[in-house]
């Protein structure tokens, strides 16, 4: 064989070649620690960070990576608690701003139960006055933090959204093995609340925008159903962030693809985004009606 041969192949097994710019980066563990997001460093670009803040960087900056991540069993556990606490300080957050909106618009929505709009006593189930329900004063800057409304609001959002989260996992398991999808329980909660935080985060990026238009309607005079509308597109701006969280469960799930059979998979990746769309579809009708109960039964 000739010599330059060999010293060429000799180079290639003493001095591997680093990935390139777009082929796989996969996580490396250090066998010797133990399993925790904070030993876990990443190829090319060396750790992301610590704490909650890591997720977020990930969330934010590589998605896919953090596919990669949530599939490691040793690190479900600590992931969980982490997505969990992502999404009920998004929401919360969400709760703050909107009480600043409502409170400088000088209105409060007034909820009524849902018997009584489905039996015709009132057109809507929800209304803008210029008073607090409980108290018969104006509402100021103050007002809705001293009656506890800002907290009622934002518990029933956190809440409520967590909740019917919850009320739909046995759901989101079921199509996932129906659609022929290898998984856990534990895979279906942390796909799911992984799909929560990318919604918060996403809700924290849009609240801004949505303040410059919500406190708008608090310095131009503007007709009550044009300013009723800005404040009802407040209210549903979660559901509007959700869009990126149902995104992100999708490819999250279809990551588990890999393992179903080549054969079974070109069949059956069409169908496992059916049943994704499917459970939103459910999620989208469940966690509107809680928030609405939640928040009417706390404001009594």
């Amino acid at each position: 064989m000739n010599p330059s041969a060999l010293e060429s192949l000799g180079q290639t097994f003493d001095h591997p070649s680093q990935p390139g710019p777009g082929e796989a980066q996969w996580v490396v563990f250090d066998e010797n620690a133990s399993p925790s997001l904070e030993n876990t460093t990443f190829e090319e670009t060396g750790p992301i960070g610590e704490g909650p803040l890591a997720l977020i960087e990930l969330i934010l900056k590589d998605p896919v990576r953090l596919d990669r991540l949530i599939r490691q069993p040793q690190l479900q556990a600590q992931l969980l608690p982490r997505f969990l606490a992502i999404s009920l300080i998004g929401f919360t957050f969400f709760g703050v701003a909107m009480t600043l909106v409502l409170s400088a618009a000088a209105v409060w929505p007034h909820l009524f139960p849902i018997e009584a709009t489905l039996a015709g006593k009132q057109p809507f189930g929800l209304r803008f006055d210029g008073d607090e329900s409980d108290s018969g004063q104006s509402v100021s800057l103050v007002s809705p933090w001293l009656n506890g409304n800002a907290f009622r609001l934002i518990a029933a959002y956190a809440i409520g959204l967590v909740a019917a989260t919850g009320i739909c996992l046995p759901s989101l398991y079921f199509y996932g093995l129906l659609s022929g999808v290898k998984m856990t329980m534990m895979d279906v909660v942390i796909q799911a609340l992984k799909s929560k935080a990318v919604a918060a985060v996403t809700l924290i990026g849009i609240i801004p925008v949505y303040a410059a238009f919500g406190l708008a309607t608090a310095i131009f005079p503007l007709p009550d159903l044009s300013r009723d509308f800005v404040l009802l597109m407040g209210l549903i701006l979660p559901f509007i962030a959700g869009l990126s969280g149902t995104y992100s469960l999708y490819r999250g799930l279809s990551t588990l693809t890999d393992t179903m059979t080549p054969e079974r998979r070109i069949h059956r990746e069409c169908f496992l985004q059916r049943l994704v769309l499917s459970w939103s579809a459910a999620y989208s009708v469940v966690s509107p009606v809680l928030i609405f109960t939640l928040w009417q039964r706390l404001q009594g």
